[in-house]
């Protein structure tokens, strides 16, 4: 039953995605301009080893994401309303929900927050993976990037200012890590996502209905 809800309650839910569609064309034509932007300072860091490139880079990610994001908020407003008209809308969903599910009391309602409750914790794959991405980077990386400096250090007269270079490169791939860490998590913690939203709905739908 709790996963016939949650397919129900997300085909009508309002979410920031859905809105996505209808941004306007001028848009994607600037988020298009933001990501070129991104790319392009990502490559001349890369090739000239001038950190502020990186810098410039990490700028115009965060424009992009900014933006996009105003901007969908915007679609939001337009479309629905503000935070009080989602809401509304989302919470009369979840009612509807329940009652051609034939969910009509508490006891009913606390057993599905129950059935979230045991579910959650294995679908948030985004910890496995940060697990061993940091397992990884502590096991290979620290090492490696160690052997490497001490070898650039006794081969070369340059070899200080090549350490930077490689200190920097490391630090430049952290940081597209931390960029794209939020997309990743977006995408492999979806369901997660979902079912802590849909708790919060039948405890939001539990207090306003059952609790007077």
């Amino acid at each position: 039953m709790l996963w016939l809800v949650y397919e129900d309650y997300f085909k009508q839910n309002v979410s920031m995605k859905f809105f996505v569609r209808y941004l306007k064309w001028y848009v994607w034509v600037i988020s298009l301009i933001l990501l070129a932007g991104i790319l392009f300072f990502f490559y001349k860091s890369f090739n000239t080893q001038n950190g502020w490139y990186f810098v410039i880079e990490c700028v115009f990610a965060a424009l992009s994401g900014g933006y996009f994001g105003y901007e969908t908020r915007k679609s939001v407003l337009s479309n629905i309303g503000d935070n009080t008209d989602v809401f509304e809308h989302n919470i009369i969903s979840m009612r509807n929900i329940l009652k051609q599910r034939k969910i009509d009391n508490m006891e009913q309602i606390d057993l599905l927050i129950n059935q979230i409750n045991e579910e959650i914790p294995e679908l948030k794959l985004s910890d496995k993976f940060r697990k061993s991405v940091y397992t990884i980077g502590t096991a290979l990386l620290v090492p490696s990037i160690s052997l490497i400096s001490k070898w650039l250090l006794d081969s070369y007269d340059e070899g200080i200012y090549m350490v930077v270079m490689v200190l920097a490169i490391v630090m430049m791939l952290i940081g597209l890590f931390y960029i794209i860490k939020p997309l990743l998590e977006s995408v492999i913690d979806s369901p997660y996502k979902k079912m802590k939203v849909l708790k919060r709905m039948l405890e939001d739908v539990k207090m306003l209905d059952y609790l007077k």
